[in-house]
């Protein structure tokens, strides 16, 4: 059975580290959201934290790994599944002495006590389990380290997801940890000073063709079905086959989507949660 669930883990992670290989070249243009929030952890950031040693889990293109190593001017580690967004950020971020690591967040490549302060920013919504992400944190942070991460709590893409009940039954929509077990899971024993809050983000879009565009730039319309897993991820997929039906569906899509719509646009929801705690 153990061995079962590695192959159906692994599995997973080609897949989601495929689909955002691909998204490399177009995430930065389509990651506005995805800024905002990075940098609103940033913020976040002890006062007092002075780190040797800097990682970055599901560092993407680089972009907070690159502020902190800038901030810190310290030893500072970019990890992230997908070569493609590690080949990307190698590319971006030349004049900094960042070194780039191929890993998951689940299974760190890296010795117990070994950093002192762990970043995640909207990453850790792949994983199979929050749990054992963070009991990875736990084990190469030196004590008195810090971990400071977002991740994406139930009721992100709910207009999204709305709009395609319309369509069928099936889960075409991220299932996300919703706000009471993320607090469960974070009051786990061992952790100090924990503080978190859980905010709402819009983006804005035209029309439907946008949003899912947007979606495709940033890969998040990876498809990565787990049905046993209590963090499952199912999809942001668009209507697929040719001929009527196909037409017939997508018609239907943006039917439901339009009735979103504001003066400002038709909103994508994402229910963002941002948590620091010490080791």
């Amino acid at each position: 059975m153990s061995e079962l669930m590695d192959i159906t883990r692994l599995a997973r992670q080609r897949r989601i580290a495929s689909g955002f290989s691909r998204a490399a070249g177009s995430y930065d243009a389509a990651a506005g959201l995805q800024r905002e929030v990075a940098d609103a952890l940033l913020a976040r950031l002890p006062t007092d934290c002075l780190p040797a040693t800097v990682l970055d889990i599901g560092c993407g293109t680089g972009y907070v790994t690159a502020a902190l190593a800038r901030r810190f001017g310290t030893t500072t580690l970019g990890l992230d599944l997908a070569s493609g967004m590690l080949a990307a950020a190698r590319a971006g971020h030349p004049e900094l002495a960042i070194r780039w690591l191929a890993g998951a967040a689940e299974r760190l490549p890296l010795a117990a006590g070994s950093v002192d302060l762990v970043a995640s920013s909207l990453a850790l919504q792949w994983c199979d389990s929050l749990a054992a992400a963070l009991d990875e944190a736990w084990r190469v942070l030196r004590p008195g380290g810090h971990l400071a991460f977002t991740t994406l709590c139930d009721g992100s893409l709910r207009e999204w997801q709305g709009a395609w009940r319309a369509v069928d039954d099936g889960a075409h929509v991220n299932r996300f940890l919703s706000e009471e077990t993320l607090a469960a899971t974070l009051a786990r024993s061992g952790w100090r000073g924990c503080r978190h809050e859980v905010t709402t983000r819009r983006c804005w879009y035209p029309d439907l063709a946008a949003a899912r565009q947007a979606l495709k730039a940033i890969g998040a319309n990876t498809v990565v079905a787990a049905a046993t897993s209590s963090a499952a991820h199912t999809r942001t997929s668009a209507p697929t086959g040719g001929g009527l039906a196909g037409r017939e569906r997508l018609a239907r899509l943006e039917t439901a989507f339009e009735e979103y719509r504001r003066p400002a646009g038709i909103p994508i929801s994402y229910r963002v949660a941002t948590v620091v705690m010490q080791r």
